[in-house]
């Protein structure tokens, strides 16, 4: 199960909207076949490993996943595991997909074949957070990334931003662009630092979005992210006279409302987020509680002032026990920077 789970790793930035899935073929504990899901609208993981594998009879099948048992881009899994002849089917997790939910596994076991489940669960679960939020909320996954001084700011008084952090980091950084399906940010970082939003790194080849929130009307109708041809979604109460191909406007009355963004977001077909800012937004995420990872890049370095913007200027706690609290999950050092990944407390 390990060496299928690694296996799944080789689709982050291919599969979306799938799942990242892994199988390994063994019998008497040597390998015969692998496979993984490599992009939606190609083979599963399952479907992949058995074209590698000339007589799967009696083998025991590893898979990350529980097998489809539905029509979608491609025939369901479920019975071509049956027909491969595989005695035994070790599954990680069940596929919390309505149009699955242990249809794949009744299948199986039906055909009288042995099913385990819940080896490796737990890392394939995290493995597949996007995924597994996204088909169960019917919301996308909000992964909100910052760059801060150690006293929290994301920028100088003076709004100078480039570059708190070491171009490591800033490469860690763009790889989180390349797995998720849209990149937010708010009308100030355009305004500010007119950014492309673009996916520089290439380890994807999947569509991606970009989505402006301009409540204030106030993104220059100049703006890069507006006029290069990209898919951008913006959601604004100034609508522009001429829009780009790849432009669509979405009106709002004033202030953008987060929790319509991301239902808006997802009717269109996007699973994950990434938000990249700036302070406002990062602010009303935290204090609305809309975010389900954080990755914060903190650089060793302090630059002061009341007035530079910072991670959260929401409304202050006055208590602690009135403090938004995160679960730290793991830190790393990235070049000179730390990084550290939290979730909701």
């Amino acid at each position: 199960m390990r060496r299928a789970l690694e296996l799944a790793e080789n689709g982050r930035y291919t599969v979306s909207p799938n799942p990242m899935v892994g199988c390994v073929i063994a019998r008497d504990g040597e390998i015969v076949a692998e496979g993984w899901h490599r992009r939606a609208g190609e083979s599963h993981a399952e479907v992949d490993a058995l074209s590698w594998c000339e007589n799967a009879r009696g083998a025991t099948m590893y898979v990350t996943l529980e097998p489809c048992a539905h029509h979608g881009r491609t025939p369901p899994c479920a019975p071509a595991v049956v027909a491969s002849g595989v005695s035994r089917v070790v599954i990680a997790m069940r596929d919390p997909n309505q149009e699955v939910d242990g249809r794949g596994i009744e299948q199986i076991r039906a055909a009288g074949i042995e099913v385990v489940t819940g080896i490796g669960e737990a890392e394939a679960r995290r493995q597949n957070e996007k995924f597994l939020w996204s088909v169960t909320q019917k919301l996308p996954f909000v992964l909100l990334k910052a760059a801060m001084t150690l006293d929290g700011k994301l920028a100088t008084a003076a709004r100078d931003s480039q570059w708190i952090t070491t171009e490591a980091a800033r490469e860690k950084s763009l790889a989180l662009r390349e797995e998720c399906d849209a990149i937010l940010v708010g009308s100030g970082t355009i305004k500010a630092d007119n950014p492309r939003l673009s996916r520089r790194l290439k380890l994807s080849d999947t569509p991606w979005t970009r989505v402006v929130l301009d409540g204030d009307g106030e993104v220059p109708p100049h703006a890069q992210v507006l006029v290069d041809g990209g898919r951008t979604i913006l959601f604004t109460s100034s609508p522009p006279l001429d829009r780009a191909p790849g432009l669509e406007v979405i009106p709002t009355d004033g202030r953008t409302d987060l929790q319509r963004v991301f239902g808006e977001l997802y009717a269109r077909g996007i699973r994950s987020v990434l938000v990249e800012g700036g302070a406002l937004v990062h602010s009303e995420l935290i204090a609305r509680e809309l975010w389900q990872k954080m990755i914060i890049f903190v650089a060793p370095m302090v630059v002061g002032g009341h007035e530079a913007p910072a991670i959260f200027t929401g409304p202050p706690a006055m208590r602690l026990t009135d403090a938004h609290r995160f679960r730290f999950d793991r830190a790393e050092f990235v070049g000179r920077d730390l990084m550290i990944v939290a979730y909701p407390a």
